[in-house]
């Protein structure tokens, strides 16, 4: 069973993507936090949500090509969605890891 402060912390370094802050708030998280279920929590979210801002910079640039446009319309809505099924995941005691980063957080 998770504490209300675990569920907060993790809460806020999943969903710094929806505030402007996707490499900031799960890095302060991290660095901030004694506990280890918060500490691979915020770097799980600092891997997947570092990978979406590369994935955006990239698709940015593509754009002059015209196919990343499409790539944009892929990666807002993923790393939306992504954050709110692990923010909802967290909150009922479970330990969440993204899909694509998750096994890459875990390892390092």
């Amino acid at each position: 069973m998770l504490t209300s402060d675990q569920k907060i912390l993790a809460t806020i370094a999943h969903i710094g993507i929806l505030f402007g802050a996707p490499i900031l708030a799960p890095l302060l998280i991290f660095f901030l936090s004694e506990d280890s279920f918060v500490k691979i929590q915020a770097k799980e979210a600092l891997f997947f949500q570092g990978l979406m801002v590369v994935a955006t910079v990239i698709s940015a640039v593509l754009t002059f090509v015209l196919i990343g446009f499409a790539f944009l319309a892929v990666i807002g809505p993923l790393s939306i969605i992504a954050a709110i099924v692990a923010v909802v995941k967290v909150w009922n005691d479970y330990d969440f890891s993204y899909p694509i980063t998750g096994k890459w957080a875990r390892r390092m």
